[in-house]
């Protein structure tokens, strides 16, 4: 029996069997899927899903099956797509490529699905760099894996006047003695830095431009232990587009298709 229509984001696609689709979708009820569309390359049964299935588009699926593998049933446009151009399309695939790696199947976040939405909605109007911490911080605190910046390794509160280093086994592991300047040692923070991105974080508080590059490093920190040593394909694809190079081997195409 089908499931009801439900909000869905496309993450991943490729070519399937004959004529036919593999996806990965992100559901607001259903978490990621990944389901089998049957035919959707045959124009001739009357249109192609080619066109409905692309990355940020918001639309309406409903699928069937009891397995992990789903049939996609029913595939509707919820409303017009999101238009990503440049650069800023290479960090919509890197969202996507984050949640086909990392989120389990079957797992319900509405709040990650609606800061998707959000984030992809962003990318259109700037580079969107805090949105783009923030869904890293949310997704890895829905792994079971987030960073609480007001409190140490230790579970003791971050002091604003010392110093403490990211291990992303353990957390913020402080440091015996106290800064006496606003230098800090390469791979240490200080306490006043974290306290400011748990302002941001939790109370919606300005993140100072000066922590932007030290929040960008702790958050590639964190999913890098989640994601191991297979590169991000986004990342390949980016520099690639950055350097006018040919991205190696057939990155481009897992991306998406």
């Amino acid at each position: 029996m089908a499931s009801e229509l439900e909000p869905a984001w496309l993450l991943h696609r490729r070519n399937y069997g004959d004529g036919g689709f593999l996806v990965d979708l992100l559901g607001l009820n259903s978490g990621r899927i990944s389901a089998v569309v049957r035919g959707a390359r045959r124009k001739a049964r009357g249109g192609s899903h080619s066109g409905v299935l692309q990355p940020f588009i918001p639309l309406l699926v409903a699928t069937s099956g009891r397995g992990e593998l789903k049939t996609l049933n029913r595939l509707e446009v919820a409303s017009v797509g999101i238009e990503l151009s440049g650069e800023r399309i290479f960090s919509g695939f890197y969202l996507n490529e984050l949640l086909v790696r990392l989120l389990p199947k079957f797992i319900s976040c509405p709040t990650l699905f609606a800061l998707y939405g959000g984030t992809i909605d962003a990318l259109t109007l700037t580079e969107a760099e805090l949105d783009l911490r923030k869904f890293e911080l949310i997704l890895l605190d829905e792994l079971g894996y987030g960073l609480r910046f007001d409190t140490d390794a230790y579970d003791d509160a971050v002091d604003a006047a010392k110093s403490y280093f990211y291990d992303p086994t353990k957390g913020f592991l402080p440091q015996a003695v106290s800064f006496d300047n606003d230098t800090t040692t390469a791979g240490w923070l200080r306490g006043a830095q974290l306290l400011n991105m748990a302002d941001w974080l939790f109370n919606g508080d300005g993140l100072e431009a000066s922590n932007q590059q030290p929040l960008k490093e702790l958050t590639r920190r964190a999913l890098q232990l989640q994601l191991g040593d297979r590169p991000l394909k986004s990342r390949e694809l980016f520099k690639a587009f950055k350097w006018g190079e040919e991205p190696s081997g057939d990155s481009g195409r897992n991306v998406i298709s």
